[in-house]
């Protein structure tokens, strides 16, 4: 891939991921929450719903890809595979937090080959995962000790713990020895799954 095309697939996996990733800056226009940077918008959002945003935002993609004036055959036709299989990827789970989980992790991953290129450096994939997978973990066990306290407390944190029980799978994949692909995604759909159990735990 050289660099042009890099950057090109690098804005289309962007634009991709834009569509499902956290909006914490977006406004939600709703009366109770005027100024919506927190919780993100896609918890309140359906498959249904984020699917249609991918897919009105592929096309759009799609159209510029193939208008392009700077953009050789090969380039067009390069950029357009790695958009049909981040869209792939996208249509092959059914979870508000695997789309979003899974939009970003390529993203990211587009991103971080894009910068390599750029530097003429190669990739470190492994550092990246487990500074991720890091991080993650810190922030699942702050969310597992606060819904002990919930619990303890009285609250009914069972939807809590089922998204925590589903981080925790994840992390593990995140952790184990599957591909770069498999465990960066793991780790983003982790998060998402915390950040759905955060949002409940602050709405009790």
């Amino acid at each position: 891939m050289n660099r042009r095309t890099a950057f090109l697939v690098a804005g289309v996996a962007a634009v991709v991921a834009l569509t499902v990733m956290p909006a914490v800056a977006e406004d939600a226009g709703t009366a109770d929450r005027p100024e919506r940077r927190y919780p993100p918008v896609w918890v309140d959002q359906s498959v249904d719903q984020l699917r249609a945003r991918v897919a009105e935002r592929a096309e759009d993609v799609e159209e510029r890809i193939a208008n392009s004036p700077r953009l050789t055959d090969g380039q067009k036709a390069a950029a357009l595979e790695n958009l049909d299989e981040a869209l792939e990827e996208i249509a092959g789970v059914d979870e508000p937090a695997e789309i979003v989980g899974t939009a970003t992790s390529r993203q990211q991953l587009q991103r971080i080959e894009w910068r390599a290129i750029r530097n003429g450096e190669t990739p470190d994939y492994e550092r990246h995962i487990a500074r991720d997978v890091s991080g993650a973990t810190l922030r699942y066990e702050h969310l597992t000790t606060i819904a002990s306290w919930a619990e303890v407390a009285g609250r009914d944190v069972a939807a809590v713990t089922e998204y925590l029980d589903e981080a925790s799978v994840l992390l593990e994949i995140a952790g184990g020895d599957g591909t770069v692909e498999t465990r960066h995604d793991a780790v983003h759909i982790a998060r998402a799954w915390m950040t759905k159990a955060h949002v409940t735990l602050f709405a009790m």
